[in-house]
């Protein structure tokens, strides 16, 4: 089991479900900023928040989110899921947050010491996403044990500065699925992946 937690209870309140609270750009920036906080105080070290980059990444999602969305209720909970990763996918298409220095406090072969911007962003959507499941479905999410292996985090860095839906594929492979990497952030693409799959023993 992975060491790392989501860090769910710094998430903003709210009298909205999440899943509508999240599509404000108000509660966005208020729980991106709060997230970013603590984990720069758990990591050692200091970020800064481009919030003309955050409103423009928040603003592509919604669209994104729009677009892709699926009219068979049937689809609601994988939608859930991937909707949280194209907000990875937003976020690392022009990054809003810059470490202004080393996380002193996260071991040096760990993936918050390697590509701390990455990492907090990563765990950023991944900890709204165990929120939203927890309310909506009551569902626990669990990690991936990829998520502690740096290998796959180099990968995640290298490829997703070539082609920014890498990061949707990578953030789906951390819930334990696996994403179809040559249309990882087209919806329809992935639930046909899922549907060809062989079963599960």
């Amino acid at each position: 089991m992975s060491e790392i937690k989501l860090n769910t209870g710094v998430l903003p309140a709210t009298n909205e479900p999440l899943r509508i609270a999240v599509r404000r750009m108000r509660w966005f920036k208020q729980a991106f900023q709060r997230f970013v906080e603590v984990t720069a105080r758990d990591l050692g070290c200091t970020f800064e928040i481009d919030d003309v980059k955050l409103a423009a990444a928040f603003m592509r999602w919604l669209n994104a989110v729009e677009i892709q969305r699926p009219a068979d209720k049937s689809e609601r909970k994988a939608f859930f899921e991937f909707a949280a990763a194209l907000v990875l996918r937003e976020l690392t298409a022009d990054l809003p947050l810059k470490a202004t220095g080393p996380a002193t406090l996260a071991d040096s072969n760990s993936a918050a010491a390697f590509w701390p911007e990455g990492y907090c962003c990563t765990l950023f959507c991944l900890s709204v996403h165990a929120a939203a499941m927890e309310q909506e479905f009551h569902d626990q999410t669990a990690l991936d044990p990829a998520i502690d292996d740096l290998r796959h985090w180099w990968s995640f860095k290298e490829n997703t500065m070539q082609d920014t839906s890498f990061s949707s594929g990578f953030l789906q492979m951390l819930l334990g699925h696996q994403p179809n990497w040559m249309m990882p952030d087209v919806f329809r693409a992935r639930i046909k992946s899922d549907l060809g799959a062989p079963p599960q023993n």
